[in-house]
C-alpha cells in the first residue's frame, strides 16, 4: 500500500472489539469520576481514536458495533458463541454514551441488525477498495486477515503504548505461509474458534491448519486428498465431514451487507 497527500484514507474502526480491549486495560485501575461513576471505556475508546485521528490523519472514518441482538450465523447454528460469559454490564452500559460521544465528533456509527461489525467492514471496505480509498480496519481481531488485500490492511492498535501495528497482503501471507489472504478463511475453518464455539478439526490448531492449508491451499483440496494424510489427521478431517462446510460459513466474513458507502457522510470533519 502506498499512501499520497491525495490519497483518500478510509479508517474503519470495530466498535465492540476496541470496547473490550479498553475494559480490560482498565480492569484493575478503573477511571472513576466525581459521581462514582467508572469512566474506563469513554475515556480509553476517545482517547484511542482522537490519538489515531491525530496520527494517522485519515481523510475518512466510521466506527461498527455490532447490534444487540442475534445475527445470521445464530440462525444457521444455533450454538454460536453459546460458550461465551455474561457480557459485563459496564461493556453494555458503554455503548449508548459512546455513540453519543461519536455523533459529538461527527463520526458515523454504523450498525445492521442481523449482522456483526466484521461483515459491515468487510462490505465497505471491498467497496471503498473499488472507489480508490486504501483501507485500515482497526481491529485486533485475526479474522479480518481474510480480507486484507493490495488497498486494504489490518490496524492492529499497539498494548500500553506500543505502536500500532500495521498487516499487509505480504505480511499475512508470509505469517500464515500461504499465497492469499482468502485462505485465512480456510485456516480458520480447520482451526475452529473456542470463543466463539466454531468447531474446527477436533486435534489440529493453529499450526497444523496452517501447513494443511500451505500445501493443500484449501479445505476442500485437503478432503480430496485424504489418503495423503496421517492415519490420526485423516480419521479427524472424516469425522469432521459433515459440519466442515458449516465452519467454513461461520468463519467467512459476509462482504455483501446491504450497507450505503456514502463518501460524504465519512468524510472527517
Amino acid at each position: 500500500m502506498t499512501t499520497n497527500n491525495t490519497m483518500k484514507k478510509l479508517f474503519l474502526i470495530d466498535g465492540h472489539a476496541l470496547i473490550f480491549r479498553t475494559y480490560y486495560a482498565f480492569l484493575r485501575r478503573p477511571m472513576v469520576n466525581s459521581k462514582g461513576e467508572d469512566t474506563s471505556i469513554l475515556f480509553g475508546f476517545t482517547k484511542i481514536l482522537t490519538d489515531l485521528i491525530i496520527k494517522e490523519k485519515p481523510t475518512h472514518l466510521a466506527v461498527a458495533f455490532d447490534p444487540p441482538a442475534k445475527t445470521f450465523r445464530h440462525e444457521i447454528f444455533p450454538e454460536y458463541k453459546a460458550n461465551r460469559s455474561e457480557t459485563p454490564e459496564l461493556i453494555k452500559s458503554a455503548l449508548e454514551p459512546l455513540k453519543d460521544i461519536l455523533s459529538t465528533l461527527c463520526i458515523p456509527v454504523i450498525m445492521k441488525e442481523g449482522f456483526e461489525a466484521d461483515d459491515v467492514i468487510g462490505t465497505i471496505s471491498k467497496r471503498a477498495e473499488n472507489k480508490g480509498f486504501e483501507v485500515y480496519m482497526v481491529t485486533p481481531d485475526k479474522d479480518y486477515g481474510q480480507l486484507i488485500s493490495n488497498n486494504i490492511v489490518q490496524y492492529k492498535p499497539g498494548k500500553s503504548g506500543d505502536e500500532a501495528e500495521i498487516i499487509d497482503r505480504q505480511k499475512i501471507c508470509d505469517y500464515f505461509g500461504i499465497d492469499d489472504p482468502i485462505q485465512v478463511i480456510d485456516i480458520l475453518t480447520i482451526w475452529g474458534d473456542a470463543s466463539d464455539n466454531i468447531p474446527g478439526i477436533r486435534g489440529i490448531g493453529e499450526v497444523g491448519s496452517k501447513k494443511l492449508v500451505s500445501k493443500y491451499k484449501t479445505v476442500e483440496n485437503i478432503y480430496n486428498s485424504l489418503n495423503e494424510l496421517p492415519e490420526k489427521q485423516r480419521a479427524a478431517f472424516e469425522e469432521a465431514k459433515d459440519r466442515i462446510q458449516l465452519s467454513k460459513h461461520l468463519v467467512t466474513i459476509d462482504t455483501n451487507v446491504d450497507v450505503e458507502l456514502d463518501e460524504e457522510q465519512l468524510k472527517l470533519e
